[in-house]
């Protein structure tokens, strides 16, 4: 027990915290679309679906769908590559980037985004050649829709 509490103690004191990269050196553009949802499989039955999950599946006519783009308007002179990880979990993407580079983040529906079925929070870490951090991006959107860019709000959708 002793050991585990030191290991966990020990791999969070060597995490670094990356820092937020300054609002002015980055853009971020809200695209809605408007989008049919697909229909789903008349043959397949999911039992653990719940009801709103099932009503939201059945219905029709065309949805706001988000996508994000994300452009570095200046770089430090270490920051070569960006790396994207959705929720807090999963990479999305690892690639160089410069100033004319477009990140398109898809988000989905908006209704899933504040259901949180769909991806919610998108973390940008650019780093330098030796994979260290050197700022972060994070863009997260809460249960009632608010959109907060590194913690600061900047509306709702």
């Amino acid at each position: 027990m002793k050991l585990t509490w030191f290991l966990c103690t020990l791999f969070f004191l060597t995490q670094e915290d990356v820092p937020y990269k300054p609002k002015e050196e980055f853009e971020i553009k809200l695209d809605f679309e408007f989008r049919t949802r697909p229909l789903p499989d008349p043959n397949k039955v999911d039992m653990e679906q719940t009801h709103k999950e099932l009503s939201r599946a059945q219905s029709t006519g065309p949805l706001p769908y988000l996508f994000l783009n994300v452009r570095a308007l200046t770089l430090q002179p270490t920051e070569v590559r960006v790396r994207v990880t959705k929720n807090g979990e999963k990479g999305v993407l690892n690639k160089k980037i410069d100033t004319k580079t477009v990140i398109k983040l898809d988000m989905g529906y908006t209704d899933d985004i504040k259901d949180r079925v769909s991806p919610y929070e998108y973390t940008l870490v650019f780093v330098d050649d030796d994979k260290k951090g050197i700022s972060k991006i994070v863009i997260m959107f809460e249960e009632d829709g608010t959109y907060l860019v590194n913690g600061e709000k900047r509306g709702k959708i």
